[in-house]
């Protein structure tokens, strides 16, 4: 019959077998400092021999502890937990405390627990005695093992048929922590217990008394997340762990025997007897006297506020932060790091920018289905990161709340067409006063199929200057500026200024990406104006102020992209004036839209395609910030612009900054109006001149940069790419078939624009980028490297050039053709198709308006007509005839709307005729008011959009200053629309006659 022993008979067994070996290890070669157990026979000292050799020889196997790690503690127990208990970095995880920019705490950040390193001179000496008092008495004198302890625990083991704990010194709960793995930690194995007891003489053996304790303390478990002492005394006393009094020592050193069910927050009772234990016991070992004890005792338990409940301020910015943290540069675990970091972000300032996002949102939600928006700000200058708000509602799974949509890549639209305006402006492609043509234009996208792009009214505006092109956001005009661009050009330009464009998404987007089709997170797009903003030099985006470790050292970060000056301080001063006229984009937006601010502000809107996507962009000298709206899973939103549905976010968030002092403070702004205005750099100069009625000019004239002035010196100065000034001419061309066109007006004689002689007239548009007319000397059939080589053209003879005006009733006064000449390098110039369509469509657009265009200076006109026209006959100046008649349609009557209602146009009144520039004065209101429109009917029929606004105008205000000159003559209508919540609109008119 077989016999099997209970379990715990056969522990008790394997006990008495162990425990004398156990002893021997003392007699075999420990060191007792405070006196011999006593004598043991000679068979247990041979054993405890053998026993102690062998157990040695594998222990340095599994955990060598030499060679002996340099530098601090906490490097030596790092280097340690590195080495015997693999797992992320560092091993000695230390919670980091994140600051807002004035100092006040944000985020306590953690994964396995609270920590910060403590050395023994940051601890307060009673928690120090208590410690060694409750712990191990006999610390500074053993070798890191007290053996009376060691006799009474296994006798007691032997009785008890188990190994309990109890006789552990500092030394060997030390071991316990930094060398075993947490699954071998609380083994009761002889062979566990072995190691625990040579591994504590070797370390006693390599260390000071007061690396083992300083190691020890910090890594022990206080309970409530909380590791050493430092992290326990800021946990329950809220303290820093140098100014425990006794009474909080006490009550500290006696959670670590049982911190899970001490914990003070918890078990205030439990924690309350277990320090009159340890108080006791400091006065046993003469730390303190009884009086001291009972004084300490009877102190009044008061706790901190629980560390655990406090609330996570600003999680999306913390969550930025983490992983800004991490990247490879820095490599910094930020839930284990241990630092103390002081942030960008201001708290009073996001706190305001949350409030304004998240009732924006709840307005627009229902009738619009727009469910979430985000905001992100900079300062100005250092592109520190002072807002993030990355959501409506952190807390709303249902919008995809948790998502930071700072960071998130979404389509900008129209947001993204500075960095367009300003690649062009910086190699002097363009000037302000520029002319791009507002026409219909279509690009071939292959298959016989051809892209016709549309501005967001649907309405073309023929030639219209750089700035009013960038101020209203047309469509055509910014494509045809990015056609002339080169890729590679604007490609640059966006990464230099902050974008990470790709050259495969480039191509992928083709002409779209000027309109916004590649993605762009809200933060790199404000980084971007940042970059404008900044007299056009590049800062990183930072959400740090310093860093320090637990000890306050200071830690250095790396900087991922160096400052640099991505486009030219004359180029982001040319984009700024833009952006900040309000004149200029008055005509789309109307003059008191979302965009102008009280003080002076640049900014731009963007609309994606199904109104997926709503962005405002823009900055003073010293705030630049982007608000982005819609849904996180882009489901169109029902008809709400970047006006109306990131417009008010943005301005309420700027107005708000400007008008308080505090919040104006925390990011370095002055009160002083005066010093808020943007300041033309040193390499600009304004330059006046007469305006063509079809183009918007600066007031004050156009600011032109000095590389600019230095190129168009010689070619007619900087508006001659605008409209030329001078005496001119009709061109009037004898076709082969004998009929005559008049393709436009030449210059005679140039006269300066603000001459009273000069006549103006619009230039014939020669192109920009890499479609202008470049001068060069042309190489023809039959010509040799070294030769010019003559051109089968002809050209006016010396005595035509300055052939004086003739009445066009008068006879035409004619040239003879000619025989071949040489065709002066200077004036020839190379084009290409898609110049020669937008010319084509610039003369077909003046002579549907009533408008001339110069074609250059008369002495070119042989060359040129005979390009233009193929074939022609002859070419003669004449006296430019008046503009043709306007054809005026019957008109559809309809009723006005009464000034008392919700909505009316109050001036100009009903039926009146109008003239020259004139304000537009109307009421829109309603309780559900979201917007108001305002439309040209032409003639009755054609619609027309003139501005829109989302302020309320319950009283007759002026809406809109209304150029009637820009509109032919007859009979119109106004129309104003005011937009409820549920999207649905009122309508209301006034008949007007323009008569200009």
């Amino acid at each position: 019959m077989q016999f099997t022993m209970p379990g715990r008979l056969t522990r008790r067994f394997n006990l008495i077998l162990a425990a004398p070996l156990l002893l021997a290890i003392f007699l075999a070669g420990c060191a007792v400092p405070e006196r011999p157990i006593g004598q043991v026979d000679n068979v247990a000292a041979a054993a405890g021999q053998l026993y102690v050799g062998s157990e040695m020889a594998r222990i340095k196997a599994e955990f060598p502890l030499t060679p002996r790690p340099t530098g601090s503690p906490q490097a030596i127990a790092e280097a340690y937990m590195q080495r015997f208990q693999p797992g992320p970095t560092p091993r000695i995880f230390q919670n980091t405390l994140v600051y807002d920019r004035q100092g006040r705490l944000m985020a306590d950040l953690f994964d396995e627990g609270r920590r910060t390193w403590a050395p023994l001179d940051r601890i307060a000496p009673f928690l120090l005695k208590a410690i060694i008092a409750t712990e191990d008495g006999s610390f500074y004198r053993n070798s890191g093992i007290d053996e009376r302890r060691l006799v009474g625990v296994v006798a007691q083991g032997l009785l008890a048929g188990d190994l309990a704990s109890g006789a552990s010194t500092i030394t060997m709960q030390l071991v316990r922590n930094l060398l075993l793995p947490p699954d071998a930690r609380f083994d009761r194995s002889i062979d566990r217990k072995a190691s625990e007891l040579l591994l504590a003489r070797e370390l006693t053996k390599l260390f000071t008394k007061d690396e083992l304790l300083e190691m020890y303390l910090n890594l022990a478990y206080f309970g409530h997340l909380a590791y050493g002492p430092e992290a326990a005394a800021q946990t329950y006393f809220g303290k820093p762990a140098s100014d425990l009094t006794l009474a909080e020592a006490s009550l500290l050193a006696g959670l670590v025997q049982r911190p899970a069910t001490l914990d003070p927050f918890i078990n205030p009772g439990g924690a309350k007897a277990r320090q009159q234990i340890v108080l006791s016991l400091m006065v046993r070992r003469s730390y303190i006297t009884q009086a001291e004890a009972d004084a300490a005792y009877a102190e009044p338990l008061q706790l901190a506020e629980d560390p655990n409940l406090r609330a996570v301020l600003a999680p999306h910015f913390l969550q930025y932060l983490n992983e800004y943290l991490a990247q490879p540069a820095r490599n910094l675990n930020l839930l284990r790091a241990g630092l103390r970091i002081r942030t960008t972000l201001d708290l009073d300032l996001q706190a305001f920018a949350q409030g304004i996002v998240r009732e924006q949102v709840d307005k627009l939600r229902a009738g619009f289905n727009l469910n979430n928006a985000s905001l992100v700000a900079l300062k100005v200058g250092t592109a520190e990161v002072v807002v993030m708000v990355g959501s409506a509602d952190f807390d709303n799974s249902a919008i995809g709340g948790q998502v930071n949509v700072t960071l998130r890549k979404r389509q900008p639209g129209s947001a993204i067409k500075p960095v367009v305006y300003a690649a062009a402006l910086d190699t002097d492609e363009v000037s302000p006063a520029s002319v791009l043509w507002d026409v219909r234009v279509e690009y071939p996208i292959g298959d016989d199929r051809t892209y016709v792009p549309q501005n967001y009214d649907e309405r073309f505006r023929g030639p219209v200057t750089v700035r009013t092109a960038l101020a209203n956001s047309l469509n055509i005009p910014t494509l045809k500026l990015f056609d002339a661009l080169e890729p590679e050009q604007f490609l640059a330009t966006a990464n230099r200024m902050g974008v990470a464009f790709t050259p495969e998404g480039l191509q992928r987007a083709g002409l779209s990406a000027s309109l916004g089709a590649l993605e762009v997170s809200p933060l790199e797009l404000t980084t971007a104006y940042h970059t404008l903003a900044n007299g056009g030099r590049f800062v990183e985006p930072t959400p740090v102020l310093s860093v320090t470790d637990g000890l306050g050292r200071p830690i250095t970060l790396p900087v991922t992209l160096a400052a640099h000056q991505a486009i030219s301080p004359d180029t982001a001063f040319l984009v700024t004036d833009i952006l900040s006229d309000n004149a200029a984009r008055a005509s789309v937006f109307g003059e008191a839209s979302r965009l102008r601010l009280s003080r002076p502000a640049a900014a731009k809107t963007g609309t994606t395609t199904e109104f997926r996507d709503n962005w405002t962009v823009g900055y003073t000298r010293y705030l630049a910030a982007g608000v982005w709206s819609g849904n996180n899973d882009g489901q169109p939103m029902r008809g709400v612009d970047g006006i109306t549905g990131a417009g008010p976010i943005w301005n309420q968030f700027m107005e708000g900054v400007i008008a308080d002092p505090m919040l104006r403070a925390s990011i370095g702004a002055p009160d002083d109006e005066a010093a808020w205005v943007f300041e033309p750099t040193p390499g600009v100069s304004q330059v006046a001149a007469a305006c063509p009625g079809p183009l918007y000019c600066r007031s004050g004239g156009e600011y032109f940069s000095y590389d600019w002035l230095l190129e168009t010196a010689t070619l007619g100065g900087p508006y001659a790419g605008s409209f030329a000034a001078g005496v001119m001419a009709g061109v009037d061309v004898e076709l082969a078939d004998g009929s005559h066109v008049m393709p436009g007006v030449c210059v005679q004689s140039y006269t300066a624009a603000g001459d009273p002689a000069a006549q103006v007239a619009l230039a014939l548009p020669l192109g920009v980028g890499r479609l202008a007319m470049r001068t060069t000397a042309p190489t023809f059939d039959g010509a040799g490297d070294n030769e010019v080589g003559t051109a089968p053209l002809t050209t006016l003879p010396i005595a035509a050039r300055g052939l004086p005006l003739v009445n066009t009733a008068a006879p035409r006064v004619t040239t003879a053709p000619l025989a071949p000449a040489v065709v002066d390098p200077t004036i020839y110039r190379e084009r290409s198709e898609r110049l020669a369509d937008q010319q084509a469509e610039a003369r077909t657009w003046a002579l549907n308006n009533g408008q001339w265009l110069a074609l250059g200076p008369c002495s070119e006109m042989e060359a040129l007509t005979a390009a233009m026209y193929p074939g022609r006959r002859s070419v003669a100046l004449v006296m430019p005839p008046p503009p043709p008649p306007v054809v005026i349609t019957d008109t559809v009557p309809v009723e006005t709307a009464s000034p008392g209602s919700v909505g009316a146009v109050v001036s100009p009144a009903a039926g009146a005729t109008v003239a020259g520039v004139i304000p537009i004065v109307g009421i829109a209101d309603h309780p559900a008011f979201v917007k108001w429109q305002l439309d040209l009917m032409i003639f009755g029929v054609q619609e027309t959009f003139l501005a829109v606004g989302d302020w309320r105008a319950p009283q007759p205000t002026q809406l809109f200053t209304w150029d009637t000159a820009l509109y032919p003559n007859g009979d119109h209508l106004l129309r104003l629309r005011v937009v409820r919540s549920d999207y649905n609109y009122d309508e209301y008119f006034a008949p007007v006659t323009i008569s200009n």
